[in-house]
């Protein structure tokens, strides 16, 4: 048996700390426990946590303490520091795995590979070596938008190229796509409270599936497109947010849409539900929570190209599970009217990407979860 100790710090009454990045291993743990992984969480670096075959460290530890959670509201600059912590964990246990829960597939934590047995990420570029690239903002997106449209001064970052005696230490993880929403379209927040409570001390996470948002299909619906998300107006990394805020504009004065107004999160499922399309666009790195929901609501999906990520699940491919439009945001427009006036390809689009997603929680998921543990203990 491999004991695999999971250093994840948060709140237990948070649902997200329930049911989001690690419902998926929860929800398996029978099944991976058969397969000879014992799997426990902490909450804090403890002698217990020292003993495990293998340790499994969260990015985010060191990333969102409250003084850089502070900070960040501040908009002061910050600057983190993960190497010394990792090389008092490592003199302690060399047996490391490093998460890297970075938003982007462009924002790495590359400096931490000498001290790490394996590095997870929840994307990657498929091409390793845009790894030696140091983009504007970290960001091939934002590096891209930089390039052409000028929209920021020189911005220094941290950057560590990738090296090649590191690159077998590379390992895909999974995205938050397997995280799972409260459905509160049928649960009031009294259920939600329950549910938590529930998995605190939960024996077995499968009992708990039911009050998790389900998948939609609707025949009519009574909107056409659908937009909606944090146009980022007081932030200063412009290249980031550039794309979000080009298809707001274009969208704005084609279909009269008020993106502004702030919604519950039911009346925003609500408004997915009754949408034929969803439009998307990246935030602070390519793989985003409303395209999940999307797919949940039944929308069909429309966003960036995504080709030169690798992610699991992976919804991203192009006429199967979504369709995508340019960086240049040029065919947004025609995409638009491809998908309203293609019924056949809209059904196939959320009929494939609800797929996917379920499969998550069936043996598909099982068999990519027992070749990751595989992965990194190998």
């Amino acid at each position: 048996m491999i004991r695999i100790g999971i250093l994840n710090k948060g709140s237990i009454f948070n649902w997200g700390y329930n049911f989001g990045y690690w419902y998926f291993v929860k929800y398996f743990t029978k099944e991976l426990n058969e397969k000879g992984y014992n799997i426990k969480f902490y909450q804090k670096i403890d002698k217990e946590f020292l003993k495990s075959d293998l340790l499994i460290v969260n990015s985010r530890i060191y990333t969102d303490t409250k003084l850089n959670l502070l900070k960040r509201r501040l908009n002061i600059k910050l600057n983190y520091n993960f190497i010394d912590p990792l090389k008092r964990l490592y003199k302690q246990n060399p047996n490391i795995v490093w998460l890297d829960l970075g938003d982007s597939a462009g924002t790495t934590q590359f400096e931490v590979l000498p001290f790490v047995k394996k590095y997870v990420k929840k994307q990657f570029y498929k091409n390793k070596s845009l790894y030696k690239n140091n983009f504007f903002r970290n960001r091939f997106y934002a590096d891209y938008y930089q390039k052409n449209y000028n929209l920021e001064n020189a911005s220094k970052q941290k950057f560590t190229p990738l090296s090649d005696e590191f690159l077998e230490k590379l390992v895909l993880g999974w995205n938050i796509g397997v995280g799972n929403y409260f459905d509160i379209l049928r649960y009031n927040k009294f259920f939600k409270l329950k549910c938590i409570i529930k998995a605190i001390n939960c024996s077995n996470y499968k009992d708990l599936f039911e009050f998790t948002l389900p998948y939609h299909k609707v025949e009519k619906k009574e909107n056409d497109v659908f937009f909606k998300f944090n146009l980022r107006n007081n932030e200063n990394k412009i290249s980031i947010h550039y794309q979000r805020k080009k298809v707001n504009e274009i969208l704005t004065q084609h279909y009269g849409i008020n993106n502004s107004r702030r919604v519950s999160h039911r009346d925003f499922l609500l408004s997915l539900k009754n949408s034929k399309i969803s439009v998307g666009a990246f935030g602070w790195g390519e793989v985003c929570y409303r395209e999940f929901e999307a797919i949940k609501m039944g929308a069909a999906v429309l966003f960036p190209n995504m080709n030169n990520i690798e992610t699991w699940p992976n919804i991203y491919k192009d006429k199967i599970t979504y369709l995508s439009y340019d960086y240049d945001m040029n065919n947004l427009l025609d995409k638009i009217k491809e998908l309203l006036d293609d019924n056949e390809l809209r059904n196939n689009l959320i009929r494939n990407s609800q797929k996917v997603c379920k499969s998550v929680y069936d043996n598909e998921g099982l068999d990519f979860l027992i070749n990751f543990f595989k992965k990194i203990t190998n």
